[in-house]
């Protein structure tokens, strides 16, 4: 995997990072370790320091809007949108002779974002920028530069949300900026996106908090420790950083709500007799051909717009497809990308 994400690296001139905490720390600290040349916008000075320590550069966010063509924006989900303004205006600034700068968000909630961008009458978009909504699978309960980890990204999926205005070219350079990190890249939708999220970690997450205050009463004494797996790894997952998942819970409560009430009507209900499988859950297996029995694959336009693409590239999600490949096509200098299901993991 290192090796594949240093040949994905290969051409990445420097990636600027905005923000030094578990996830743009774990960035900064991957592209470093392949080489690429990585410069650090935090308002916490302790933050950039470390990342200096690191390798990194520490720069203004101006000077960093003016120079650098990828970049990553890791504030706390409340602050995106803040953010990502303050950014589109510094771009202004940037030369003619430089491409457009694309500039990934890794929050795990969308509708908030997008909400908080149109009341401000916010573009995703300018001649010197433009913004993509992306989200990494990938995590640790503690926060802050000194949980980062320069791994943290190998084999997990990454999920983009590219905009109508981007371009095929464009489109590249964030797909070979998060192989790089060695992660996998697939595409969705911002509603279906919140809607997963819930599904395969925000409910995840109310059950642990919600199941730890329970243990915290009826076990005061610590008889916990002498437990097994199972309740080391929901409560594991209660110690995530408190201030980050009331923001996340909080942002998707739209989604939340319906399938904690569906959880709860479950819980109620439940029936050992009836309601454990008798068998281990088998991963559902998406086709990964189209219905000619070839590989799935999109034909992007390199320097246009991919607006006329961007749903059937955003329903490969939902479909359970992920990139497999991708290359220009030597004719035309189109962007192909092509699909296929995911390895299945673990039960």
């Amino acid at each position: 995997m290192v090796d594949d994400a240093r040949a994905a690296s290969g051409d990445l001139d420097t990636v600027g990072v905005l923000g030094a905490g578990l996830i743009g720390g774990s960035i900064t600290r991957a592209l470093l370790e392949l080489g690429v040349p990585v410069e650090v916008v935090d308002p916490d000075p302790a933050a950039v320091a470390r990342a200096v320590e690191a390798g990194a550069r520490g720069r203004t966010l101006s000077e960093l809007a003016g120079t650098v063509d990828v970049a990553f924006l890791c504030p706390p989900p409340s602050l995106v949108a803040t953010t990502w303004r303050e950014w589109l205006e510094a771009s202004s600034g940037r030369g003619p002779d430089r491409r457009r700068s694309v500039v990934l968000d890794v929050a795990s909630v969308k509708r908030p974002v997008l909400d908080q961008l149109a009341a401000d009458g916010t573009p995703s978009a300018s001649p010197s920028t433009v913004l993509v909504l992306s989200h990494p699978m990938a995590g640790r309960e503690q926060a802050g530069w000194d949980a980062s980890d320069p791994a943290l990204f190998r084999g997990a999926s990454w999920i983009l949300l590219p905009p109508a205005e981007l371009t095929g070219e464009e489109l590249l350079r964030c797909i070979r900026s998060v192989e790089a990190l060695g992660a996998t890249v697939c595409f969705m939708d911002p509603t279906f996106h919140d809607r997963f999220a819930a599904v395969t970690s925000h409910i995840a997450h109310v059950v642990a908090f919600t199941f730890q205050a329970l243990v915290d009463e009826v076990d005061p004494r610590g008889w916990r420790r002498f437990s097994g797996n199972s309740l080391r790894d929901l409560l594991r997952v209660a110690g995530a950083d408190h201030d980050l998942w009331t923001e996340i819970l909080e942002g998707n409560e739209a989604e939340l709500g319906p399938l904690l009430a569906d959880l709860a009507s479950r819980i109620d209900g439940f029936d050992a007799s009836r309601d454990i499988p008798a068998e281990p859950p088998q991963d559902p297996r998406p086709a990964a051909t189209g219905p000619d029995g070839q590989p799935r694959e999109l034909i992007l336009p390199w320097g246009d717009p991919l607006a006329a693409q961007r749903a059937a590239l955003l329903a490969t999600g939902e479909a359970g497809l992920e990139l497999t490949d991708w290359a220009r096509r030597p004719e035309s200098g189109e962007l192909r990308l092509t699909f296929g299901a995911p390895v299945a993991s673990s039960p």
